[in-house]
């Protein structure tokens, strides 16, 4: 496994991109580009990779709408889009889904730009910067649709790659390249760099959901619903991970909840320990997607008036809870909303109440349809805090790991058989958030409790079909959602990729 060198196939990430297509060709059997390639550029390039999870599409989706945390009602004529969002939240989707196969080019994309930066020469840390970024990508790979692809040093790149890792490989895979890289990652510091905490958190994650992963049939690929057997001594993996994380003394729970997702955010959080950067004014990401999305056309501001939560996800709260509902300073003035859930009527930044398009009260409710819904039908979400100096080119970083996460990981992995270290009980882990969130501690935690705090607290991040699945929820019935089959586990490889690559096979039922 340490020999090999993770590259792609030209054909198999070809979907029609003009960039990729021109950055593949000029890497294949270039040795012009060995005298003229900025290894600094190559791995910039690599960070940028990670642009396909700040959208409303791709990644997100395949995350969030799949789960029970996120829906598209159609409205009329609007967000219908052929039934994808539809499909997706009644998992019904097939092989021809888009955003399924951008998503699937876009996590090749990953590792190839990470790859390409250790053709060329680059410096340790380079080299272990690029590495990390390549397990990250290869994690996502695993955890969505069950493989990593793979090359031996020196392999005709003109050629299909000759290494298939199926799920199990994998994830050991991830695991033993962040390993590798740990020690020659930067110790603290910059979020926007991959360095040793954020090695440490994705290990902790690799741990954490090993168990699903190993569950999965070599041969066909066919993943398992569980329930799953948990390995103590991979649950002590997540909280000797976790726990060096909190005695590297770099991060605290921040006070102020939204301030981890803020316009300045990177500045503003002590929470935040890996993110993509975005630049205010000079911002190629879509971050403002995540208020975009989910606003109604006459909020201030507007809107695409499209995704909303579901009631049981907003219930788990407790009056009071910041999570559910905060008004940040800088948007007195500027707008009349709140952070977190939006519920009920609507208001303009003089305190005058809005109307729909229709001259109705723009007042938000609980219930809707994912095939026939108003204008106003179901709780909108604002997790990122607008950037109201700049609607369109935000400086809200991304977020993908962060302490509260670290904390709620091993608290399961204790509950899962790992050994108590430093004092800590789920208790303690869990109520040191909540009592930061203005919340009341809780008695006892049990894993369920884990999975709805981990609701509470991580909404819309990314991670809620990641929890279902290792919790044994994810296939269940919600919100006009039948219980599904052990197909949705895992997504379809995309056609194009299967045609081109003799050395791939479908995923089991598509």
């Amino acid at each position: 496994m340490k020999k090999i060198v993770l590259i792609l196939f030209v054909s198999v990430l070809v979907f029609g991109c003009t960039t990729l297509d021109e950055e593949l060709n000029d890497t294949v059997g270039s040795e012009v580009a060995a005298t003229t390639a900025d290894t600094e550029s190559l791995l910039i390039s690599a960070y940028q990779a990670m642009r396909i999870f700040d959208t409303q599409d791709n990644i997100f989706a395949l995350q969030e709408h799949t789960s029970d945390e996120l829906a598209g009602p159609t409205r009329g004529p609007d967000w219908d889009d052929g039934g994808v969002w539809r499909n997706l939240h009644t998992h019904s989707w097939a092989s021809s889904n888009n955003f399924i196969n951008s998503a699937y080019t876009g996590l090749l994309s990953g590792i190839f730009r990470s790859t390409q930066v250790l053709e060329f020469d680059p410096t340790p840390e380079q080299a272990a910067q690029a590495r990390f970024l390549r397990a990250f990508f290869a994690f996502h790979l695993v955890d969505n649709f069950g493989l990593v692809l793979g090359r031996e040093p020196g392999e005709d790149l003109t050629t299909p790659p000759s290494i298939t890792l199926n799920r199990p490989e994998g994830i050991n895979f991830v695991i033993s390249e962040l390993e590798e890289v740990i020690n020659d990652l930067p110790d603290v510091g910059d979020a926007t760099v991959a360095n040793k905490n954020a090695a440490h958190f994705l290990l902790a994650k690799a741990y954490l959901n090993r168990a699903v992963y190993m569950a999965t049939d070599a041969s066909s690929n066919a993943a398992s619903a569980g329930p799953f057997s948990f390995d103590s001594g991979d649950m002590n993996s997540v909280i000797s991970n976790v726990d060096a994380i909190i005695n590297s003394g770099e991060y605290e729970l921040e006070t102020m909840y939204f301030d981890n997702f803020s316009p300045t955010n990177t500045d503003d959080s002590s929470e935040n320990i890996f993110v993509s950067e975005n630049v205010r004014g000079n911002n190629p990401a879509n971050t403002h997607s995540r208020w975009h999305m989910t606003l109604h056309y006459n909020n201030q501001p507007d809107g695409w008036n499209g995704f909303v939560t579901l009631a049981e996800i907003y219930d788990l709260y407790e009056d009071g809870d910041m999570r559910r509902e905060f008004t940040p300073d800088y948007f007195e003035g500027n707008t009349g909303m709140n952070a977190g859930f939006l519920l009920g009527q609507q208001y303009a930044a003089d305190g005058s109440p809005l109307e729909d398009r229709n001259g109705d009260p723009l007042a938000f409710t609980k219930d809707f349809s994912i095939t026939a819904s108003s204008e106003v039908a179901g709780i909108r979400v604002i997790k990122y805090p607008v950037d109201f100096t700049n609607i369109g080119s935000v400086g809200n970083d991304y977020v993908h790991f962060r302490y509260a996460d670290a904390l709620l990981m091993k608290a399961e992995a204790i509950l899962r058989g790992g050994a108590a270290t430093n004092g800590d009980t789920p208790e303690s882990l869990v109520n040191s958030i909540r009592a930061l969130r203005g919340t009341s501690n809780l008695d006892a935690v049990t894993l369920d409790e884990i999975l709805d705090e981990r609701a509470r607290e991580l909404y819309w991040e990314g991670w809620r079909r990641n929890d279902q699945i290792r919790f044994s929820t994810f296939l269940d019935a919600h919100h006009e959602k039948p219980a599904s089959s052990e197909t949705y586990l895992l997504f379809p490889i995309p056609p194009d990729a299967l045609s081109t690559n003799p050395n791939l096979t479908q995923n089991p039922g598509y």
